[in-house]
């Protein structure tokens, strides 16, 4: 677990990991039902599509960022 600082607010990693969780989640389940109907839109498409890839590369950065503390304890 980290501590992430935006402005003056302090927030726990894994709280912050779990709600881009269930971001990519809900994500996931809207592009999957875009994509069942007849014409779907493909801005709204791709809107989704670009925020799925950008929660999941917050996600990947906070699990690496959680890993470090691991690594370095590790060396020691």
């Amino acid at each position: 677990m980290a501590i992430l600082n935006i402005g003056t607010q302090a927030f726990n990693s894994t709280e912050v990991a779990a709600k881009v969780q269930a971001d990519i989640r809900f994500l996931i389940s809207r592009i999957a039902l875009l994509n069942t109907q007849a014409n779907p839109n493909p801005v709204i498409l791709q809107t989704y599509q670009e925020m799925l890839e950008s929660r999941q590369a917050v996600l990947d950065w906070l699990m690496k960022d959680n890993e470090q503390p691991d690594q370095k304890a590790a060396h020691h």
